[in-house]
């Protein structure tokens, strides 16, 4: 008989058998412990209280069928201070099936030297039958599980818990990004231990689907897959390391039914269900509940993800509304007051009966046509980006010379770089000639070209062009800011801004519209950054259908290393 003190923990092995349940109860009544493995023996979930030592709505059966009196059963005696050696018992579980068990109880002292508590530990003699599956309250509990929160992945290890122990022992949750990454959302197992190893194993070593088995046939053909992972020949075929090798025979063997979570026709992951017995297949009503299961969770997740889409979406369209708003009414605030003090001039000088300065009106008028252009571009990118949005950018293609269009660009930045003491610098040693837009061309360039002097912090900008073969290729680059690493994957989006609008003006959409007018060229944008070193955006556009001698006898000399620089 063991004894406990006050204050002491049960005397209970800290690592139990797969098989093994076991429960720790109190002589009150109060059950302290309950692992998962006693509900599957038991066919109940882990009770808080057991009355007069019986389990709720379990019978303990004599070899006859007739159930034994309360006081007869190995969890009474215990509580009642007798050892109960191993011995084999018939339960009569509440879904009606009898299971044959193997086990002991033993009685706890307390301190004073009574019964303080009993610990009952069973065995599955035989392989336990399959569970009656109410299919309808397991769809109907997952529904209401979904339903009640819109953060999905709060939610995915709560519907394991659906699955585990009632469908099988463990389960994962494996979702599969627009790239192709896999990563596990959930997992979890019917044993403390080997959840505890498998969430190691699953991190050190996450699914690829390319390797043979489930996961591919799943992501792949998006159809149910059956097969027995972590056997000895699983292990052998995908262990990547000897070290993977050990942890995946420590798991041990498993039966395996994947499903695919598909929605709208997409296969957005896996669902997986592993059942330690392998001569317990998983019946075809298994396999429909948890393809009707993946489904719903698919769609939960697909809807999760538009909802967070739109959220964003409409983030960003408030932010872009501000952002506008700013934007437009800056040139409007210096225009207004120009031309209403150019009014109240006019008005006195007429009064007075004097004639207008010319210098006034024509610098007044100079501004007004400053701010009206800036206003005009600005309207222009918005109308842009709806073109771009509905599909209807048109490109008009004629033979140019990007060299020359560089050329263009680079002389009407002149003023403005030299108002800014920036240094503008040509490399176009011959000319590069392509099929391209001349008006889209001419504004990707500017865009590129007005970016680096915004940014360039009044040190040199050095624009080049050069081709290799069918592409051309025009890099802009600066001794500015610099963009953090961070940001260039995001600088290309829509109203997307690597720095403070509080210190740069624009909507942030010159970028978003030049890589929109690159690709229907057919060609790539690529920015190359550091803080505080400048940047380099490099166009690489394809040359379009033109004479051969143009690609020979125009052809560019080595690159120089500024042209390297893109």
């Amino acid at each position: 008989m063991a004894s406990l003190k006050d204050g002491d923990a049960p005397p209970l092995s800290s690592r139990v058998m797969d098989a093994e349940g076991w429960a720790l109860v109190e002589h009150s009544g109060r059950v302290v412990a309950f692992n998962a493995q006693a509900s599957v023996h038991f066919g109940i979930p882990a009770p808080t209280t057991v009355e007069h030592g019986r389990l709720p709505g379990c019978e303990w059966l004599r070899s006859d069928g007739t159930p034994l009196p309360s006081h007869e059963a190995p969890l009474a005696r215990a509580l009642a201070g007798e050892q109960v050696d191993t011995a084999e018992w018939t339960v009569l579980r509440p879904d009606g099936m009898r299971v044959r068990l193997q086990g002991t109880a033993t009685p706890v002292k307390g301190g004073d030297g009574r019964v303080a508590a009993a610990v009952l530990r069973t065995r599955a003699v035989e392989a336990l039958p399959a569970p009656l599956l109410d299919a309808s309250r397991l769809l109907a509990e997952a529904g209401a599980l979904l339903g009640t929160s819109v953060d999905a992945e709060a939610q995915l290890e709560p519907l394991l818990k659906l699955l585990v122990p009632t469908l099988g022992d463990g389960a994962l949750l494996i979702l599969m990004s627009p790239d192709a990454d896999v990563s596990v959302a959930a997992s979890l197992h019917v044993d403390a231990g080997r959840h505890a190893l498998l969430r190691e194993l699953l991190s050190r070593y996450p699914p690829d689907p390319t390797l043979p088995g489930g996961l591919s046939h799943v992501f792949v053909t998006g159809a149910v897959a059956r097969l027995c992972v972590m056997s000895d020949e699983h292990v052998t075929l995908t262990a990547r390391d000897a070290e993977h090798a050990r942890m995946m025979r420590e798991v041990g063997p498993h039966g395996c039914l994947s499903v695919p979570l598909a929605a709208r026709g997409n296969v957005l992951g896996a669902l997986i269900l592993l059942r330690a017995n392998v001569l317990h297949a998983f019946d075809a009503e298994e396999e429909r509940v948890l393809a009707e299961l993946a489904h719903r969770t698919a769609l939960y997740l697909e809807n999760a993800r538009l909802l967070k889409e739109a959220r964003e979406a409409v983030r960003q369209r408030d932010e872009f509304l501000g952002i506008a708003s700013h934007e437009l009414k800056t040139p409007l605030t210096p225009l207004s007051l120009k031309v209403q003090l150019l009014q109240k001039q006019v008005t006195v000088l007429a009064r007075e009966g004097k004639p207008v300065p010319t210098e006034r009106v024509s610098e007044t008028l100079e501004v007004v046509q400053r701010q009206v252009r800036r206003l005009s571009r600005l309207v222009d990118n918005l109308l842009d980006v709806s073109r771009i949005s509905a599909g209807r950018l048109r490109l008009e293609v004629e033979e140019l010379d990007l060299a020359s269009v560089a050329a263009e660009i680079l002389y009407r930045f002149a003023p403005a770089a030299q108002q800014q003491g920036t240094e503008l610098e040509l490399h176009a040693p011959v000319p590069v000639v392509g099929r391209w837009d001349r008006l889209r061309l001419e504004q990707v360039v500017t865009n590129l070209l007005s970016n680096a002097l915004k940014y360039g912090a009044g040190h040199p900008v050095v624009l080049s062009v050069d081709a290799r073969g069918t592409v051309a290729r025009l890099t802009v680059k600066d001794h500015g800011i610099g963009i953090a690493p961070e940001d260039l994957a995001r600088i290309f989006e829509r109203f997307e801004r690597a720095v403070s609008d509080r210190h740069y003006g624009g909507l942030g959409l010159g970028l978003y519209i030049t890589r929109q007018i690159v690709e229907a060229f057919g060609g790539t944008v690529l920015a190359q950054s550091e803080p505080g070193q400048g940047s380099t955006f490099t166009l690489e556009l394809p040359r379009g259908d033109i004479p051969e001698e143009w690609l020979t006898a125009h052809a560019a000399p080595g690159p120089t290393s500024e042209s390297e620089g893109g």
